[in-house]
């Protein structure tokens, strides 16, 4: 698809986020539950925020010289699960622990949801081998958007509602 896009003569730009940072809302039921993250790797991972992809993204429609070009989109830091888990913590100030599960728990926990299980294997095994892409802080964000890549810190403290075992603050309790 990339290709047939690269050769069709329309100006285009690729945009390719590593994990996006939103992806930790799935610990959010967990958390909020029983103050825990169960997963089965720890390895580390260049996390993006989505508000950075999306400010690559309009800088790369709305500027020049950003076409035919392919941006590799990671935050500033690459961090393993037990420093998100921290990360976290502090965000919602309540200590959450960290379950390692198997490989193929989190294979059927991702099925559960109606994923595949080639798709679930392919997911669960990106986290078992992360690329080096995933791994590595690039600097394209701040090159592209003239500011720092927002943190994972910065991101929890603004998503930390979610998180907080009192689900009235984040919209689910009554008035």
């Amino acid at each position: 698809m990339e290709q047939a896009v690269a050769d069709s003569g329309v100006e285009w730009t690729r945009l390719e986020p590593q994990e996006f940072m939103s992806n930790t809302l799935t610990w959010a039921d967990s958390i909020r539950a029983e103050g825990v993250v169960r997963e089965p790797y720890d390895s580390p991972s260049a996390l993006v925020h989505e508000a950075d992809i999306g400010a690559v993204a309009a800088v790369a429609l709305l500027d020049d010289g950003h076409a035919g070009r392919a941006y590799n989109l990671t935050g500033p830091e690459a961090l393993t699960t037990h420093e998100r888990i921290a990360l976290l913590s502090r965000a919602v100030s309540s200590d959450i622990a960290f379950d390692r599960i198997t490989h193929e728990q989190a294979v059927e926990r991702l099925m559960a949801t109606g994923v595949s299980r080639a798709d679930a294997e392919y997911v669960i095994g990106w986290y078992a081998a992360p690329s080096d892409s995933a791994t590595t802080v690039d600097t394209t964000v701040e090159r592209v958007i003239g500011r720092p890549a927002r943190t994972f810190a910065q991101w929890a403290a603004e998503h930390a509602d979610h998180f907080r075992r009192d689900s009235r603050r984040h919209g689910q309790g009554s008035s």
